[in-house]
């Protein structure tokens, strides 16, 4: 069994290369259970807890990361009540670190002014929760990457929540 949230695959519902090892069939069952249990993220008894859904992490299972695992079981158990024909036992859950909700909302107050994209003078090609919501991921240039002081200037204004710079690729277009 995992120790936590798979990584370095798609997450919401996007199926991950490996998902092709299965039969349509799988995918087709996998991928009723991730709309399922998605569609729990979006209530309030869960929402403090939901990290992600992963759809295909192995062909034809779907991996839930929360952050509270006995509280991840009562949130599939919400979506085989909502959706009875769903198949539970392709499920299986990972604590994670931090929940969406509170991944997104310390992006947004990253964000929180007009203008390009930029943190502490540095841009931001691309920001938002790691894969396995270990933390938030920003990629900025070569510059922001090897900076101290955004670095200095994340922990400032994160709280404690985890993050990781990378150097990115502005987008083109």
């Amino acid at each position: 069994m995992r120790a936590s949230c798979p990584d370095g695959v798609q997450a919401q519902g996007a199926a991950s290369p490996a998902a092709g090892g299965g039969t349509s069939a799988d995918t087709a069952q996998a991928q009723a259970l991730t709309q399922a249990v998605g569609d729990e993220e979006f209530n309030s008894a869960y929402s403090d807890i939901f990290g992600t859904v992963i759809d295909g992490y192995t062909p034809g299972r779907v991996a839930l990361c929360v952050t509270d695992v006995a509280r991840g079981r009562r949130l599939a158990q919400a979506a085989k009540r909502a959706h009875p024909a769903v198949d539970l036992s392709r499920l299986d859950i990972f604590p994670c670190r931090y929940s969406e909700g509170t991944l997104q909302a310390a992006v947004r107050g990253l964000m929180a002014h007009n203008g390009p994209p930029t943190i502490a003078g540095f841009p931001v090609y691309q920001i938002g929760p790691a894969t396995d919501h270990s933390g938030i991921e920003l990629h900025t240039s070569q510059t922001g990457s090897a900076s101290a002081a955004l670095r200095r200037y994340l922990t400032s204004r994160l709280g404690g929540i985890a993050f990781t710079v990378v150097k990115g690729e502005q987008a083109v277009g």
